[in-house]
Order: C-alpha cells, then sequence, then structure tokens
C-alpha cells in the first residue's frame, strides 16, 4: 500500500473479531513499532508487551470487572507500551509515536486497531493487572496501548480533521 492510501486507511475500528492475528501479521507490526523515534535515543526506555490468548482473555475478564466493559473491543491481540522515563512530557510523546507506528502498520496490512489511553491507569493501579498477570517492573509505567483485530466492520466513517493553520514566510 502506498503510504497516502496506508494515512487514509488508518482510523480506529471499534468493531474487532476475536479470531487470533498470525504471527507474521504481528511480526511485521512489531517492525513498524521498532522504527518509532524515542525522545534522546534512550531505546532501553521502553519495552512492548504483547499479549494475546488467555492471558488477553484474562486481561479482558479484569477490565469487565472492574470497570463494566472490555476496553479491547474484543481484539484478538493487545501491544501495551511501558516507559521508565521520568521526564513525562517525553515519555508521553514517545509512547503516542510509537502507538501510532502500530496503527499505521496495521492499517497498512488491514488490521483494525485503536489506539487506548482509557486503560492506562487501570492497568497502572491493579495490582492483578500490572503485578501478578503481566508481572511488570515497578520501574515502568503503562504508558498506551493499541488493541488489534481483523474488522468485523469496515463500516467506519472517513473524516479529514481541519486544524487551524497559519503560515508564515
Amino acid at each position: 500500500m502506498e503510504f497516502k492510501d496506508t494515512v487514509f486507511a488508518r482510523r480506529s475500528n471499534r468493531f474487532l473479531l476475536e479470531k487470533p492475528l498470525k504471527q507474521e501479521e504481528i511480526d511485521y507490526i512489531l517492525s513498524i513499532a521498532f522504527r518509532a523515534p524515542v525522545a534522546l535515543g534512550r531505546y532501553g526506555d521502553v519495552k512492548l508487551l504483547v499479549i494475546t490468548g488467555n492471558t488477553l482473555m484474562t486481561l479482558q475478564n479484569e477490565f469487565v470487572k472492574v470497570n463494566g466493559n472490555d476496553n479491547t473491543y474484543g481484539g484478538s491481540a493487545l501491544i501495551v507500551v511501558l516507559h521508565k522515563g521520568t521526564r513525562e512530557e517525553l515519555t508521553n510523546q514517545d509512547a503516542g509515536i510509537i502507538g501510532e507506528h502500530i496503527c499505521l502498520a496495521a492499517a497498512d496490512i488491514n488490521i483494525g486497531s485503536v489506539y487506548l489511553h482509557s486503560l492506562v491507569d487501570m492497568m497502572n493501579e491493579n495490582k492483578f493487572i500490572n503485578k501478578d498477570l503481566l508481572d511488570i517492573n515497578s520501574e515502568y509505567k503503562v504508558m498506551c496501548a493499541v488493541t488489534l483485530g481483523y474488522k468485523a466492520n469496515e463500516n467506519v466513517r472517513d473524516i479529514e480533521h481541519k486544524f487551524d493553520v497559519k503560515y508564515y514566510n
């Protein structure tokens, strides 16, 4: 797919099938995530968790138990971005860029995705999730996650957002 087509195809799709993604699809998405820039070149401050199968099902059930819904929209894979940096503005930027690389890679191969921030606080504060289930080292913080899956519905609006632009010459 050409880059412009990938960008036009990239949008949140909250209607995902639970059918497992192929390993080569996950590997492709990760290969694009690995090309995201990280502030100050501190790539060792970032960790990605790829959650699928029974672990994802347990996590989804915990989301339902804690807040009444599955924040992953039934996706079959979840990639969580962890960061141990101390400068919050940089860790947020790093996570956003990595998350968007993941979403663009998914769009490039026609996989649905949703960039998630709503579950960050719950994952950071829930001992069962961050210690027992995922064994997240205490120096790392969950920054964002992207849920992935085959699209159950192609009826997702194509919206071009208009930003205020001011030119200087």
